[in-house]
Order: C-alpha cells, then sequence, then structure tokens
C-alpha cells in the first residue's frame, strides 16, 4: 500500500478530525483574504466618494464664481442705466453762490447771485472732489419770447475731472462715461415742449435780439422745461450781459446716500468757500432705491450660492472625516484579529494533529514494526496537514472574497465592484495555508516519530 492511499484511508476513517481541521484552516484563509480586500474596497468606495464631493465641491465653487460675475455685470448694467436715467431726470445736486437765496430757489427755481465762471473749474481740478462727478456749468434768466416771458438756460458742456480716472472695473467691460447736460452748439438753441409747437427742427427764431436756428424740441415733461430755451452757455451770457459768469453749478452725487450730503457739501466746501449745495433728495433717493434693490437680488443669490458651497463642504468634510475613523477601526481590527484568528487556527489544528496522532499510537507501532521508517510517518502526518491546507484555502479564498462583497455592500456601501481581492494577498493565502498546517502539525508529527514501536504494541 503506497503512502497516498494510507493518506485518503486515513482521511476517510477520521472525518470529523480532518472537517474540523479543515475548517480552522478554511476560516483562517477567508480572514486572511476577506480583511485586507475589504479595507482596499473601503478605501477605493471611500476615494470615489470624496472625489464627487470634491466635484460638487468645485461645481458650487464655479456657480458662486459664474453668479458673482453676474452679479457684478449686472450691477455694472444698472448703474449705466442708472446714469442714463439720472440724466433723463437731471442732475440732483446744485451749487449756487452762498449769498443766493436757497428759498426762492427752492420755490421757483430762480437764482439771485451770480458766480465767477472760473469757480466751474476750479471745482473739476480739485482732486479732493471725489464724492460728484458730471459738473455743468449753467446760467439761467428771463427773457422775452414770442411775447412771453420764458427761462433762458445757457450750458456749458460738462467740464471733465481730471483727478478721477477711469476704474478697472470700467475698463474691463469698456464702459465710457455719458456726459450729462446739454452739448449745445453757439447760435443754436433747443426748445421747451411748449415754446417748440408749431415749429420746426432747423427753423429760425429770434431770441434777444439774436437769430437763433433751432437744434431740438424737447419731448413735455410736465416741468418749466417745457418753457425753457437752452443755448450755449456764451450765448446765454451775451444775451443776459453777463460775461464770464454763472449762476449754477450742476453735479451728480456718486452714491445717493442721506449720509453722503455732509461729506459732499464739505469737500465742495473746501474747493469753493463761497458756495452752498442743495440736494434734490427724490432724484437721489429714487436712484438710490433702484440699486439697493438690484444688489438685494443679487446678494441674495450669491448668499445661496455660497451657502450651497459651505453645505457641500461641510459633507465633503464630514465624509472625509467619518470614513477615516471608519477606515483607521477597519484597518486595526484587521491587523488585530486576522493574526489572532491565523494563530487560535494554528493552535487548533496542532491540537487536533495531537488527538489524531494519540488516536493512532498502535498503527504507528505497526507501521514500524513492519519496517516503515520515520520518514513514511511524516509524510503521513505533514502529506495530510499540506493537504488539509491547500484545500482549506481554496474554499477560503473564494468565501472570503464573497464574504468582503456582502459585508462591504450589506453594511458599508461598498458596490461590489469595488471589492476585489489583492493577487499577493491570494497568493499568500494559498502558500500560507499549507505551511501554517504543516507548522501546527509538526511537534505532534515530532511526537509519532519518537514513539517506540515495541512500548507501543506491548500494551496492546
Amino acid at each position: 500500500m503506497n503512502i497516498f492511499r494510507i493518506l485518503l484511508a486515513e482521511i476517510g476513517y477520521r472525518k470529523l478530525n480532518f472537517a474540523l481541521s479543515l475548517l480552522a484552516v478554511m476560516v483562517a484563509a477567508m480572514l486572511f483574504v476577506a480583511s485586507p480586500t475589504l479595507v482596499d474596497g473601503y478605501s477605493h468606495a471611500t476615494e470615489a466618494e470624496l472625489a464627487r464631493l470634491q466635484e460638487r465641491v468645485a461645481e458650487s465653487a464655479d456657480k458662486l464664481k459664474a453668479a458673482e460675475d453676474k452679479a457684478t455685470a449686472e450691477l455694472f448694467e444698472l448703474e449705466d442705466e442708472t446714469r442714463r436715467i439720472m440724466r433723463d431726470m437731471g442732475f440732483n445736486l446744485s451749487v449756487l453762490n452762498r449769498h443766493a437765496d436757497t428759498d426762492e430757489f427752492r420755490k421757483s427755481g430762480r437764482v439771485t447771485e451770480d458766480m465767477p465762471q472760473e469757480w466751474i473749474h476750479t471745482l473739476a481740478n480739485d482732486p479732493g472732489l471725489t464724492m460728484v462727478t458730471h459738473l455743468v456749468a449753467t446760467l439761467k434768466g428771463e427773457i422775452e419770447f414770442g411775447g412771453r416771458t420764458i427761462w433762458l438756460v445757457g450750458y456749458l458742456p460738462e467740464v471733465p475731472q481730471s483727478h478721477k480716472p477711469q476704474t478697472a472695473f470700467a475698463k474691463k467691460w469698456g464702459h465710457q462715461k455719458t456726459p450729462m447736460g446739454y452739448d449745445i452748439e453757439p447760435g443754436t438753441v433747443q426748445l421747451g415742449y411748449a415754446l417748440g409747437q408749431g415749429r420746426e427742427v432747423g427753423e429760425t427764431v429770434e431770441l434777444g435780439g439774436r437769430t437763433f436756428k433751432i437744434a431740438d424740441i424737447l419731448p413735455e415733461k410736465g416741468s418749466a422745461e417745457d418753457v425753457t430755451a437752452a443755448v450755449h452757455l456764451s450765448d446765454a451770457q451775451e444775451l443776459l450781459d453777463k460775461p464770464e459768469t454763472i449762476n449754477e453749478i450742476k453735479a451728480l452725487e456718486c452714491r445717493c446716500t442721506a449720509a453722503d450730503l455732509p461729506k459732499i457739501r464739505k469737500q465742495i466746501a473746501t474747493a469753493l468757500p463761497e458756495t452752498h449745495v442743495i440736494r434734490d433728495t427724490s432724484k437721489a433717493d429714487a436712484r438710490a432705491a433702484q440699486r439697493a434693490m438690484v444688489k438685494q437680488k443679487h446678494d441674495a443669490l450669491i448668499a445661496k450660492h455660497k451657502e450651497a458651497l459651505e453645505e457641500r463642504q461641510a459633507a465633503l468634510d464630514h465624509t472625509a472625516e467619518r470614513r477615516e475613523k471608519i477606515q483607521s477601526l477597519m484597518g486595526t481590527l484587521a491587523w488585530v484579529i486576522t493574526p489572532l484568528a491565523v494563530l487560535v487556527s494554528a493552535v487548533w489544528v496542532g491540537l487536533l494533529a495531537l488527538a489524531n496522532v494519540r488516536e493512532r499510537r498502535v498503527e504507528i507501532g505497526i507501521l514500524r514494526a513492519i519496517g516503515k521508517g520515520s520518514g513514511v510517518i511524516v509524510t503521513l502526518f505533514l502529506g495530510k496537514a499540506v493537504l488539509m491546507g491547500l484545500l482549506g484555502a481554496a474554499v477560503g479564498l473564494g468565501v472570503g472574497v464573497l464574504a468582503a462583497r456582502l459585508v462591504g455592500t450589506a453594511a458599508l456601501g461598498v458596490g461590489p465592484e469595488q471589492v476585489a481581492a489583492r493577487p499577493d494577498v491570494l497568493l499568500a493565502a494559498l502558500f500560507g495555508a499549507p505551511l501554517l498546517a504543516a507548522l501546527a502539525s509538526y511537534l505532534p508529527t515530532l511526537s509519532a516519530v519518537a514513539q517506540d514501536p515495541a512500548v507501543v504494541l506491548r500494551d496492546q
């Protein structure tokens, strides 16, 4: 009878012993494979989830930036539109001679004191004037026209403020500041709606003994402008016999808030101490309300995007922290439980092998008595251990990968495709299980070899 047949007969005869040993090896192999496979799978799933969350955070950041850019552009367009509206509404600041009757000005629009024309240039060239823009000098007075008394207003084209360069934002969007006031050619006149009835653009009319060409007839406004004739400042100075004279500097404040008026008055008083500033609050409030309304809308939109970004960033941080803790715990358990399970399996296999040796004392004695050497005894016991290790490894590998997938899917939310055993782990289990079983059976095998057949058979 050859060794292999004896080995198979031994396994068939002592099925329970072999099965228990095989189970121990299989459990050890299963844990040896399942633990690192599950840790690696969870790590891959974690990286994938964190990558998705990072993409969502980046998406929210892009949306926030786009919303901020859009808000900035729309606010700029609003500002430009507001300038056009305010130009149509008129200026909201009037700079008068400090001795002018402000009550009369508010009541009828009449200016009682004049100013030198050079004051407009003094004001425009003052670098401390930062809260006021669109400076236009005018001269207003009464004149006879068509048998009735009307307002004559002379306009000097807007005087630029050289110390106020174009903003970086305006440069970016290609904005050019639109001049306010009327740019009227000398020798021409713009008639208010009431004065222009029955007349056509291009006709000539007589004002103060001079002939003027009608450059434009303004639309109806329902105000004093309907009975006003607008001409170039030099023509008004000649008609009113006030050379190099103005009586009002029209201007527009930059931000239109109630708190700004004292600051504006201080800046203008620094440049022109002999002046007083009157503000048309209704126009300023309308402009401020329009700005505030659109800004509030965009602030709410940006706040919404910021909130979404913060929520996604918080989710990313929370997920990263939670998964890091779980992964650390899993790694710790894998490093503790797997070696412990392998050790217990080795002890279990060793104890079962020792029990097997004791049960086979008579058989070992007979084999020695008929001339079988120690090599045969060693081959029988260690061969059984190696075979048991190979079978246990083969079954444990498959069960370990399946168990890792089931646990990962059910408990950790890891997709089956993310759980794959590493080749080095599989090879280590396949070769390590037989080696473990052989090492566990080594001492019992030495015990079997050391038995004296004469002593064993004498007791039978």
